[in-house]
């Protein structure tokens, strides 16, 4: 994208805002304009005084549109800041819920952590944009097309001065920008580097801790910000030299008008005020021009960020609903997978000609060793990932052509790893169901085998988790994240090995209310244990992403296949004995 269109696109942003942002803008134009004329006036004052006249009246004038001028500055700086924080925090909100929705494996691919330095980078570049395009972008536009001819009316060989001065700043900025625009593209790329081994470093502190990294990931992130600096330093040199050519360029510039101006007063062509306006209008000249330059700067430091931004923007706008997209309320539960194929780019892992049928209320076990596609089947059952041909049809509807809220509200899910928020045992509970009384809540913790624990603690259920559970134990993690599954009350249940992390006297209890939690409901057991699905009514056992063997478990345990071997392997069942020779 060329610096215009990367500028233009960022405007888009405040079209929400379209009345108050032309508003505020407007009003800076019209502030532009009387800056031009102070110059003028005060030329006036110089030559009334030197000239024996008096300069009252000019005097009230320039000082009026001073203190206008001044008074009007700040309440519209006011506004324009007003509203780019607004806007900022609007585009963060809305981004964000935009990004969340993304698939698994968006995100496994761009990474978290570069996805939120993205977002949080362009946020901040975003706001300096429509504060200064408020404040100053198009003030600046206004005043040198109107200061030209304004000076052109007064001399011709003054304003030629300031003409070449701005010819220079244009040269000077062009060439600049030229020479490091790789160099900043290769800038905000170690910007994610550092970002994202900070961000790595930290979510994974107690390993550090325990392998005795501190000192080793502080030394790599050192590395990062050395390389960061190294590409940094030649840009800042190179706009460093621009500055110092610039104020180079506006001192001759003021030079040059002063001696020429000096010379036409003496041979009577022009007066002091006039000099002293063209003084004033250098002034606003190289004011102007600065902040041109600062403009171009931006832009050239923001179009890397933003690209990605934008980038990031059109792939989350291709996960919207597709148009006609329905919501499907009062789900029984009868679930169809119909030739359904799916394969991760650029992986040999998937899952391939998945057929088969679940009727409400029926319990299906997913089995199979590590990396045969349980996971993914049932993320393609939840719209995780979108199979690439068949159909998953739930209670005669392609899920394809299904709101993703209506297919999550029928589907309750507990993983193997509890997911917790850094809330409250309460607020992780209610994520269920939002609208539950506390009755409600704490029913379901009685059921999940959960109240015992809650209780024991100071706040009970105001007590919180920490960062991803971490104040609880492994066990009491995964009761509050059954108990959430239990409030939401779905049709469809989904259990990812949901006992694994829990004792045995525990895991009989939570059992208990798992088989209640399952009656009229239809249920996905991911089992590594396989002890936990001698109840299922069908057992699929995948591997390399294809069904090899399916059944109940009674035909399956006696067919002699991979699922036998698989329970001898568990040791639920006992060897065949060898025959005698």
């Amino acid at each position: 994208m060329t610096l215009l269109q990367v500028y233009f696109k960022a405007l888009k942003y405040l079209a929400r805002y379209r009345l108050r942002v032309s508003l505020v803008v407007g009003a800076n134009v019209v502030l532009a304009v009387i800056t031009i004329l102070e110059p003028i006036l005060f030329g006036r004052i110089i030559d009334a005084i030197s000239e024996q006249q008096d300069p009252t009246k000019i005097l009230i004038a320039w000082a009026g549109f001073g203190v206008f001028n001044t008074v009007a500055y700040v309440l519209v700086a006011r506004q324009a800041d007003r509203l780019a924080h607004g806007r900022r925090a609007d585009l963060l909100t809305d981004s964000f819920a935009k990004i969340i929705s993304m698939p698994l494996s968006w995100h496994q691919q761009r990474g978290t952590s570069n996805a939120l330095h993205t977002l949080l980078r362009a946020g901040e570049t975003l706001f300096g944009l429509w504060l200064e395009f408020m404040r100053t972008h198009l003030a600046t536009a206004v005043a040198l097309t109107l200061l030209v001819p304004t000076a052109f009316s007064m001399d011709v060989r003054l304003t030629s001065v300031l003409i070449a001065l701005a010819v220079l700043y244009i040269i000077i900025g062009k060439t600049v920008t030229n020479r490091t625009k790789a160099g900043q593209a290769s800038v905000e790329g170690h910007y994610h580097n550092v970002f994202s081994h900070v961000s790595d470093s930290i979510s994974n502190v107690s390993v550090l801790h325990s392998y005795n990294r501190i000192e080793a990931e502080t030394k790599a992130l050192k590395t990062y910000t050395t390389e960061l600096l190294a590409a940094q330093y030649p840009v800042l040199d190179w706009w460093a030299l621009a500055g110092a050519l610039n104020r180079i360029a506006s001192t001759l510039s003021m030079l040059v008008i002063l001696v020429i101006g000096t010379l036409l007063v003496q041979q009577g062509e022009l007066k002091v005020g006039d000099i002293i306006a063209f003084i004033g209008f250098a002034g606003l000249l190289i004011g102007r021009l600065d902040q041109m330059i600062s403009f171009v700067n931006q832009i050239f430091e923001a179009r890397s960020k933003l690209e990605d931004f934008y980038n990031l923007e059109d792939a989350v706008q291709e996960r919207e609903e597709k148009a006609g997209a329905q919501d499907v309320n009062q789900v029984r539960g009868d679930v169809e997978f119909r030739g359904v194929n799916f394969d991760f780019p650029s992986t040999t892992q998937g899952v391939r000609d998945i057929n088969f049928k679940v009727h409400p209320g029926q319990t299906v076990a997913i089995v199979g060793p590590t990396g045969a596609g349980k996971t993914t089947l049932i993320n393609l059952l939840q719209r995780v990932h979108e199979p690439q041909t068949g159909q998953i049809l739930i209670d005669g509807h392609d899920i394809a052509k299904m709101t993703r809220k209506s297919l999550r509200l029928a589907i309750a899910t507990v993983f193997q790893d509890a997911g917790l928020l850094n809330r409250s045992i309460k607020e992780n509970i209610r994520l269920g169901r939002e609208d539950a009384t506390e009755e409600e809540i704490i029913e379901a913790a009685e059921a999940a085998a959960a109240l015992d624990f809650i209780e024991s603690r100071m706040i009970g259920f105001d007590t919180p988790v920490g960062e991803r559970g971490n104040r609880l134990s492994g066990g009491e993690r995964q009761r509050i994240a059954i108990a959430r599954a239990i409030l939401k009350n779905a049709p469809i249940l989904v259990l990812d090995e949901a006992t694994s992390a829990l004792d045995v006297e525990t895991e009989a209890r939570v059992k208990q209310a798992i088989d209640r939690l399952r009656q009229n409901r239809t249920t996905f057991i991911i089992a590594h244990r396989l002890s936990t699905i001698r109840e299922a009514d069908l057992v699929i056992f995948l591997d390399h992403g294809a069904i090899v063997e399916m059944g109940n478990y009674d035909q399956l345990s006696s067919l002699g296949g991979r699922f036998t071997s698989l329970l001898r392997t568990s040791g639920l069942m006992k060897e065949e004995p060898s025959p005698a020779i």
